[in-house]
């Protein structure tokens, strides 16, 4: 209910903005106004709009005077309220053509007669090999064959043998059971599946954090508690009359989900990538790409698309992988070393671009977080103070994908692999680039071959790093200095271990 005090023509200019929205007017009450002369109407109205039922009263409140003020109306909103529409969820049939020998028979039917008719109805029934196409929904058997029978305009007379059944292994609804409501049933099942993978992402980080003691993951066991029954009370409202089944679907669905975490966290192996901080990467994945999807549906594609021209910039530095190599780059720094050293594999590239777009763009959080915000009808009113916190929380999620995720990372894993190479123990891989101990041998006298960056000495153990151009890049531990040697000088066999000489045994 809407109380406007204005003329005739900010009636009319109230009026067409609400039929711009696709807002009806119900109900005008109030006047008569003149072109100079105000008077109080007050309108019925539906506000329509996308978004989450929990606070829409605010938000339709807020809708409505962003609309006064942009026409400078002197408007009040007296009251708002949530107009709930539910379709009944009515058992589906399906139609279909009983076959000819199930007509009673002229004599009296044998035993063997008598099992194959019984057979045949329920495959018909059960199976509906001849079913017409026709999908019904209706609340009894009754209703159900009157409009499997209906003649519609355009499709062919139905047979006098058509017949409906229920989907397979659906029992008729019994007289007076509850209806549910469609959209209703839906949210549930939304909110059980959210529920699911909650239990799945809490017992997977159980899973890991378990070795550190109850204090540890206490927190994530409440969490995990709460969410169960959370999901039992949304079974229990999505099978009424039904406490029993709805309790042990919850259990299922429990043991299921916990089992399937811990899986995921224990399958690993010790040192390697942990399971649950990538289930909880993909969570949060999908939580910034739900956000940004509400957004959209509360603004357009036309408004969102300059927002996320910079998300398709892994894909579009994918067409160019050398752009990507800021991280290669960083990494050989702390051998000294530069790009042209070492010839890196060009889908290493890619995935090094990728990865380093994906970093940067962790600023969608922001951009997800205005979604939820909108979704929930807190940021109806555009605001600057709010974009403007929301701009400087953007560009540290900026800053801090970019440096922190991304080129602070390759710059720290250098470091780790000099000094790995100092104290003589294996180096990781990183993105195309193998560090691996060898031992060097000259093909024909070693001062005939020239070493640039330090001298050769064939019995030390040396950090292959990589090739480029035919001269390979070796790392000296002990100078701390890399040499570039012509590889078709040098026979170079791979170590496990780098021994304490590699001076050929006499």
């Amino acid at each position: 209910m809407v109380e406007l005090l204005g003329t005739t023509t900010e009636c009319v200019d109230f009026e067409q903005a609400l039929a711009e929205r696709g807002w009806p007017v119900l109900q005008k009450e109030g006047g008569p106004a003149t072109a100079m002369t105000a008077r109080t109407t007050r309108y019925l109205l539906e506000c329509r709009f996308p978004g989450s039922r929990t606070n829409a009263r605010r938000g339709a409140r807020e809708r409505i005077e962003v609309v006064g003020d942009a026409l400078q109306l002197d408007l009040n909103v007296e009251v708002t309220d949530l107009v709930v529409r539910d379709p009944e969820e009515r058992p589906a049939w399906f139609a279909y053509e009983r076959s000819a020998a199930d007509d009673p028979p002229a004599g009296p039917p044998t035993r063997r007669a008598r099992w194959r008719r019984r057979v045949r109805r329920w495959c018909a029934e059960r199976l509906a090999p001849y079913r017409t196409g026709r999908h019904i929904s209706a609340l009894n058997r009754t209703r159900a064959q009157e409009l499997a029978t209906r003649t519609l305009p355009g499709t062919a007379t139905p047979s006098p043998r058509v017949t409906v059944r229920r989907p397979i292994g659906t029992p008729d609804p019994e007289p007076g059971a509850v209806t549910g409501r469609r959209r209703r049933a839906d949210r549930e099942i939304f909110r059980l599946c959210h529920a699911a993978v909650v239990l799945m992402v809490t017992s997977s980080l159980i899973a890991r954090l378990w070795p550190q003691g109850f204090a540890a993951w206490w927190v994530l066991g409440v969490v995990a508690v709460t969410t169960l029954g959370l999901a039992t009370h949304w079974l229990i409202r999505f099978m009424p009359g039904k406490p029993g089944a709805a309790l042990g679907a919850v259990l299922g669905l429990g043991v299921f989900t916990v089992g399937m975490g811990a899986r995921i966290e224990l399958s690993g192996e010790p040192g390697g990538p942990s399971g649950a901080l990538g289930l909880l990467a993909l969570a949060a994945g999908y939580a910034v790409f739900t956000g940004i999807r509400l957004l959209v549906r509360q603004w357009s594609w036309r408004v969102v698309a300059p927002w996320l021209l910079p998300a398709v910039l892994p894909l579009v530095l994918g067409l160019f992988p050398s752009l990507g190599l800021g991280l290669h780059a960083l990494y050989l720094d702390a051998f000294g070393l530069n790009l042209e050293d070492v010839e890196i594999p060009r889908l290493w590239q890619l995935i090094a671009t990728v990865r380093l777009g994906l970093a940067v763009n962790l600023w969608l959080i922001a951009l997800a977080g205005l979604g939820y915000l909108h979704h929930f009808h807190w940021c109806v009113r555009e605001r600057w103070p709010a974009y403007t916190l929301l701009g400087f929380f953007a560009l540290i999620l900026l800053w801090t994908g970019g440096w922190s995720l991304g080129l602070e990372t390759a710059a720290r894993a250098g470091n780790d692999a000099v000094r790995a190479a100092a104290s003589r123990q294996a180096v990781d891989a990183y993105y195309g680039i193998g560090p691996q101990w060898v031992c060097v041998r000259p093909v024909g006298p070693a001062d005939g071959i020239h070493a640039d960056g330090g001298e050769f000495r064939p019995a030390r153990p040396y950090l292959r790093i990589g090739d480029a151009s035919g001269t390979v890049v070796l790392w000296d531990p002990a100078e701390k200095g890399a040499l570039k040697l012509p590889m078709d000088k040098l026979r170079i066999v791979p170590v496990d271990k780098p021994p304490k000489s590699c001076a050929p045994s006499s």
